[in-house]
C-alpha cells in the first residue's frame, strides 16, 4: 500500500497543512466576490448618442453644414464610423438629431433661467433676453445653415420637419404657463411667434455687420409691446 505523501494529505485537508494554505484552496463563493456595477445598455447607448451629437454640433459650428461629413463626426466622437451609423444611419438623420439635441438643451436652460428669477420679476423681459442670446450664438447660426439647406435638400427637410413639429408643440405647452389668461392665449401665441421671427431675422442681419444699438432697440421694443398688449391691470 502506497504511503500518502504530504501533498496527498494537504489535498485531503490534513491538519499538518498550514491553515492559510488550506483556506487558499477553498473555492470562492460568488457572494464573496466584489460586485462590479454595470451600466444598463440603455444608459450606455444614451451616452454614446450624446457624444455623437456633441461632436456633430462642434463640427457644424467649426466647419459649417457643407463641410461637415459623418466621418468627421465619428472621428471627433472617438468612435468608428460603423458605430456612429448604428445610431444615425444617414447624414440627414444625424444633423436633424443634432438640431433637436441643441433645442432640448436650450429649452432646459430657458426653464432654468425663468425658475431662478426673483418673485415679481419681469419674466417676459428675461425670456426675450435669453432667446436673443440663444439665437445669436455660434450653435444657432449652425442650425440656421441646416434650415436654409433644407430648402433644396429633400432628405434633410424630411428629417427636420418632425423636429420642428415637436418644438412647436413644446412652445404651445409653454404658452399655457406664460400666457396671462386662457382667453389671451391666442394673442400671446402670436406675440411669441413675432418675438421668434424678429430675433431670427435680427440674428441674420448681424452676420455681416454687428450693431449693438439696433439689437437693443429691437429687444426694448418687443418688451414694450408685451407690456402694451398685456398690461398688469388686464391680467386676470
Amino acid at each position: 500500500m502506497r504511503k500518502r505523501s504530504t501533498s496527498d494529505r494537504a489535498a485531503n485537508g490534513n491538519p499538518a497543512v498550514p491553515a492559510e494554505n488550506r483556506d487558499a484552496r477553498k473555492p470562492v463563493r460568488s457572494e464573496q466576490l466584489p460586485r462590479v456595477r454595470r451600466r444598463k445598455p440603455q444608459a450606455r447607448s444614451a451616452d454614446t448618442q450624446e457624444r455623437i451629437l456633441s461632436a456633430a454640433l462642434q463640427c457644424l459650428v467649426e466647419r459649417g453644414y457643407a463641410r461637415t461629413a459623418t466621418a468627421d463626426v465619428a472621428e471627433r466622437a472617438g468612435m468608428s464610423r460603423g458605430a456612429q451609423l448604428h445610431h444615425f444611419p444617414t447624414r440627414a438623420d444625424l444633423l436633424a438629431a443634432t438640431v433637436e439635441h441643441l433645442t432640448e438643451r436650450r429649452l432646459a436652460e430657458f426653464r432654468g433661467t425663468i425658475a431662478r428669477l426673483p418673485p415679481n420679476n419681469d419674466e417676459i423681459g428675461a425670456a426675450i433676453d435669453f432667446l436673443w442670446s440663444a439665437f445669436s450664438d455660434d450653435s444657432a447660426y449652425a442650425t440656421l445653415e441646416l434650415i436654409v439647406a433644407a430648402r433644396t435638400d429633400e432628405e434633410l427637410h424630411a428629417s427636420l420637419r418632425p423636429v420642428a413639429d415637436r418644438f412647436a408643440e413644446t412652445l404651445n405647452l409653454a404658452d399655457r404657463e406664460l400666457a396671462p389668461h386662457p382667453e389671451d392665449r391666442e394673442r400671446f401665441n402670436s406675440f411669441r411667434n413675432l418675438v421668434l421671427v424678429s430675433l431670427q431675422g435680427l440674428a441674420v442681419m448681424q452676420i455681416i455687420k454687428h450693431n449693438d444699438a439696433l439689437i437693443r432697440g429691437v429687444l426694448d421694443l418687443l418688451k414694450e409691446l408685451y407690456r402694451d398688449l398685456f398690461p398688469p391691470s388686464a391680467k386676470r
